[in-house]
């Protein structure tokens, strides 16, 4: 058996207030992923991304399955005895297929993606959306701890900010309008830097400047999620046990098990199986935390 990591995302839309909910809706009219239309793929280094099978609809969860099919960089057989390599024998439409499962919550836009390498990202899976939907942008948020990110907002002074990102290469997509994450890169580009990272600490008794600390924190996670090496707040307030918010520790982590075989398979059955188990362990608080307007 092999275990793999789930990561859990909270799909949100980049639109004014007024916009919110109309956006809301139709984001998550996209990711049913209606199984009665067609769908056009997009480009991931060295082959393409598509949607495998139909989506299954579970109560108020979709699941689904991404596909990476690498169509370049394939390598070569080999023979355990002779050590002699050969080329696999595909067909010029013929790839690797790499599974990418998925569980996407409708009461809350949440999407629980199966962690894999190689596999779909989710700077794919955005591109994926916006190819084949008519829709605004948004931005796929690694969802905390419910528990920890409450005592982060309920925290009214904050010691240190410390950050470290590395360099993004695929987010342009999510930039738009805001100056402030193209001012970051250009920083970046400028030092023809791979990572950033600093730290910003009060060298008084008083507080960072708690909306300045929890808009930037928003503004890395919406835009930066899957680029994040160190995003850790220190809280000096004597009413919150937890001092320390780490936003990569903190994160909800869970595996799966699949059977490892000598020929692979796409066993969406039994990862969306263990998606429900896994998903319904936290169901309840995430939905408490992140359901959707009107919902």
């Amino acid at each position: 058996m092999r275990e793999l990591s789930i990561n859990y995302y909270k799909i949100t839309p980049l639109v004014s207030e007024e916009q919110l909910f109309e956006s809301q809706e139709e984001l998550k009219s996209a990711f049913h992923f209606p199984n009665d239309r067609e769908y056009n793929s997009v480009y991931q280094t060295n082959g393409t991304v598509d949607l495998y099978g139909d989506r299954v609809l579970r109560n108020n969860y979709i699941l689904g399955t991404f596909t990476f099919i690498q169509l370049e960089n394939i390598p070569p057989k080999q023979n355990t005895i002779t050590k002699n390599i050969e080329d696999l024998q595909l067909e010029e439409t013929d790839g690797l297929g790499h599974q990418t499962s998925f569980l996407f919550d409708t009461l809350t836009n949440i999407i629980v993606v199966v962690s894999r390498r190689p596999g779909v990202n989710t700077s794919s899976i955005y591109r994926f959306v916006k190819e084949n939907f008519d829709i605004c942008r948004f931005s796929l948020e690694f969802i905390q701890k419910p528990s920890s990110l409450e005592n982060f907002l309920r925290t009214s002074s904050y010691k240190k900010l410390k950050v470290k990102l590395a360099h993004p290469t695929a987010i342009g997509h999510l930039i738009g309008e805001d100056s402030s994450v193209k001012n970051t890169l250009d920083l970046m580009d400028k030092f023809a830097s791979n990572k950033i990272s600093f730290e910003v600490e009060s060298m008084t008794r008083e507080s960072l400047d708690i909306g300045t600390v929890r808009n930037f924190v928003n503004l890395v996670r919406r835009n930066f999620s899957e680029n994040i090496e160190v995003l850790r707040i220190t809280g000096n307030d004597e009413n919150v046990e937890e001092k320390t918010f780490d936003f990569i520790s903190n994160r909800i982590k869970q595996k799966i098990e699949v059977e490892v075989t000598r020929f692979g398979n796409f066993r969406t059955k039994e990862v969306y199986d263990q998606l429900v188990l896994k998903y319904s362990e936290v169901v309840v608080s995430l939905r408490n935390t992140y359901s959707n307007i009107n919902e």
